[in-house]
């Protein structure tokens, strides 16, 4: 009998024994959760919560980019481009650049609700790629980001 496969969607806590989108042969398993040979080397009990069946697409992102200037914007656009070529965009931003934001008296709404915003320390690329790695990892960065319609 050909033991179970999976595909990893989220690390979780597991960064030493798991990449997002890899496949990974089930050794044993529970009622919540497989053993899998982790990246490591060594047996693993992990959540269900972070697999799904090898046929299911795991997007993982592939670039990104700055659609705005970080020194002119306070709320700065980002691109994200996925290994099936799609795009999606969120808003980045920093606590002193939402000050900076709520400053301006001719804010109209008085106010801001994004479900696409990501509060950053800084706006330093190798800090936004490490976030959006993480986010990645974690498979959270769909629910943080839009679609990017092209037109």
């Amino acid at each position: 009998m050909e033991a179970l496969r999976i595909k990893c969607t989220s690390i979780g806590v597991y960064e030493h024994a798991l990449t997002r989108g890899k496949v990974y042969e089930v050794v044993d398993e529970d009622e919540n959760k497989f053993r899998i040979l982790g990246d490591h080397g060594r047996r693993v009990w992990i959540s269900k919560y972070n697999f799904v069946s090898i046929e299911e697409s795991v997007l993982i992102m592939k670039t990104w980019q700055f659609d705005d200037d970080i020194d002119k914007y306070e709320l700065i656009e980002v691109t994200i481009t996925f290994d099936d070529d799609s795009k999606r965009w969120c808003v980045i931003t920093t606590p002193q650049k939402i000050v900076e934001y709520f400053d301006n008296e001719l804010m109209n709404p008085p106010g801001i609700n994004m479900k696409h915003l990501i509060i950053m320390k800084t706006t330093r690329a190798e800090d936004v790629e490490k976030m959006l790695k993480h986010l990645d990892n974690q498979n959270e960065l769909i629910e943080v980001t839009k679609p990017l319609l092209e037109g």
